[in-house]
């Protein structure tokens, strides 16, 4: 037994400032803890750093790797896309034609004349066809820096007139009258809110990607962007336009996706704020609740409430495969409203039947198809944004509106891109396509042959 240890014990192998021998203060629990604590907190910054640091590399990385590929990419100015070009003339030609054959008995009742709305819609497809060239010929590059500001601001003001001095028609209150000429605000604020989000997503794409934390991710993927989304909505939906405010709600979210938001973050976020003002708009307009009623009930009134609906659904049926030929339409005298506008989709079918409608349905697709390769091709974000968000709305647009004339959803508000009679909507598509092309011009790539 050692003599120096009396009692038997093992000697403690704790160190002397924690037992208090040598004459060290004893170190608290208190003490210990904060000490524990303060290293937890050196590694989660030393791990945020790192993070950081990692961000970067791999920033670096896709930027070196961007530019190795772009070093075998030669880029040609030419002449703007053919085939786009060809399909917008094709549709703005056989809207023109349908436009005639479905408003002659409207026109010749109104008007004694029933050339009256195909004279009209002339008019605005040639003011159209002189914007669409004009703009093509303007490099997007001059507007890119400015043009998204002025053009957002003035949608909102306009919008924001239209609550003033706008016309209604029936619920809603849209148009502002000059003269005989209608403006439409919020279509001017569709190709407003593309542009808008395509700066801003080619401006912050790097913020976007490099945020550490989720909050600033949070930040810079959804709380900015929608900074523009929602009071352009707010604006749309103030006019009673629960169908425009839709189209920009998922016009603006596509964008935010196709630019590299964050996919969680952005879809529960839009979902959210999507629910709860359509829920929060029904609940207060009884005419909105009365269409969604309407819509789901299995015994409509078809001579009152589901009149419309009914009379172009039997418009379409009464095609059959091949339908009864152009001008031959039987719906279109007083028995489908507006005819030649929202609804002209089904005279349409009614006089070209199902393979006309197939026929359309494909030219739609080719239209969406080809600016969707102009988009890929476009020489920087901006312009890939811009393009895919005018093409995307051009198709949204389509499909919805074909959807609510077979009814497959609740009666709005939509006319038929190229095809339904023209006006300031006809007149802004076309200066859209004008925009599509003049990106097309320089978005041509082929391989280097060094």
């Amino acid at each position: 037994m050692n003599n120096n240890n009396p009692s038997g014990r093992r000697p403690s192998r704790r160190p002397d400032y924690l037992t208090g021998k040598g004459g060290r203060r004893t170190l608290s629990r208190a003490t210990f803890g904060r000490r524990k604590t303060g290293g937890r907190e050196l590694a989660r910054r030393e791990g945020g750093e790192i993070a950081e640091r990692n961000a970067e590399i791999r920033a670096l990385r896709e930027q070196k790797k961007e530019a190795e590929w772009q070093q075998d990419i030669e880029r040609v100015r030419g002449g703007v896309d053919k085939i786009m070009l060809g399909i917008v003339l094709l549709l703005v030609t056989l809207g023109s034609i349908m436009v005639f054959s479905a408003s002659y008995p409207t026109a010749l009742s109104e008007f004694g004349n029933g050339f009256a709305y195909l004279k009209k819609h002339l008019i605005f497809v040639a003011i159209g066809a002189v914007a669409m060239i004009g703009i093509s010929f303007i490099p997007y590059r001059l507007y890119k820096k400015w043009g998204p500001f002025a053009a957002y601001g003035v949608s909102m003001l306009l919008l924001a007139a239209v609550l003033v001095i706008g016309t209604s028609e029936g619920e809603a209150k849209r148009w502002i009258y000059i003269g005989s000429f209608s403006i439409q605000p919020s279509e001017i604020m569709k190709v407003s809110l593309v542009l808008i989000l395509a700066w801003y997503i080619d401006k912050y794409r790097d913020r976007m990607k490099e945020s550490v934390n989720r909050r600033e991710k949070y930040k810079y993927n959804v709380f900015f962007p929608f900074l523009f989304i929602i009071p352009a909505c707010l604006m749309v939906l103030l006019e009673k336009h629960l169908s425009g405010t839709v189209i920009l709600a998922l016009l603006g979210v596509s964008v935010m996706l196709v630019g590299g938001c964050d996919l969680k973050q952005t879809v529960i976020t839009s979902l959210i704020l999507g629910a709860a003002a359509v829920g929060g708009f029904i609940a207060t307009h009884p005419y909105a609740l009365k269409r969604l009623t309407t819509f789901t009930a299995e015994n409509v009134d078809i001579h009152n409430e589901g009149w419309q609906t009914f009379q172009g659904v039997l418009a379409i049926g009464s095609g059959g495969v091949f339908g009864l030929g152009f001008g031959q339409s039987n719906q279109k005298y007083s028995y489908v409203s507006m005819a030649h506008n929202d609804f002209i989709f089904s005279i349409w079918c009614e006089e070209l039947g199902f393979i006309g409608a197939v026929l359309l349905i494909a030219l739609f697709v080719a239209f969406i198809w080809r600016g969707y390769v102009i988009a890929m091709r476009a020489p920087d974000t901006f312009s890939t944004l811009t393009v895919f968000g005018i093409v995307t709305q051009v198709g949204v647009q389509a499909f919805l509106n074909m959807m609510v004339v077979c009814d497959i959803i609740p009666n709005t508000g939509i006319s038929l891109p190229f095809i339904s009679y023209g006006g300031s909507s006809l007149i802004m598509l076309m200066a859209e396509m004008g925009v599509v092309l003049s990106v097309s011009r320089q978005s041509y790539r082929k391989r280097s042959s060094s």
